[in-house]
């Protein structure tokens, strides 16, 4: 787990997805967490909510291994975490590469097209409002995969 320190300090549009992220793992039945979208993305921001919410559920029903969340509000990053901002900024890259091998991490095995798909929408309309999402993240070491349903797992943050 990484500390936010100035090297890190994540973009409003990073900070929007991670935080978004979190919360859609929770299972959390909260309606406001559109209200940010629409703020930042303006029309499209209910279609970009709704792609993430997409992507959150195809990783859960998709995925061969746990992923590690911190806390919504947390200034710490998880190597998961990394390595989601990392596929995002690659999709808003058009980087098809780079975004098909980040979600092979995730997901222990071959992601589906709709995983990959929801990134792009949600990494261009991020473009179409200027909110640019940075390739700095790396996962640190190769990701082993746990047999069976995935399932997010949160840990505890700073």
């Amino acid at each position: 787990m990484h500390d936010l320190d100035p090297a890190w300090r994540l973009r409003g549009g990073e900070r929007l997805l991670l935080r978004t992220l979190r919360l859609l793992a929770l299972r959390t039945a909260c309606h406001s967490l559109k209200a940010p979208f629409e703020a930042a993305c303006g029309c499209a921001g209910d279609e970009a909510y709704r792609a993430l919410a997409a992507f959150v559920e195809q990783l859960r029903v998709n995925g061969r291994r746990r992923i590690a969340l911190s806390a919504p509000l947390a200034r710490t990053l998880t190597e998961d975490e990394q390595t989601i901002l990392a596929a995002f900024a690659a999709a808003q890259a058009d980087d098809d590469r780079t975004l098909d091998e980040r979600l092979m991490d995730l997901t222990a095995s071959v992601p589906p097209v709709s995983l990959g798909a929801a990134a792009c929408l949600v990494a261009q309309v991020f473009a179409m409002q200027g909110l640019v999402l940075v390739s700095r993240f790396r996962s640190s070491q190769a990701l082993v995969a746990v047999p069976g349903e995935l399932q997010i797992q949160h840990t505890r943050g700073g």
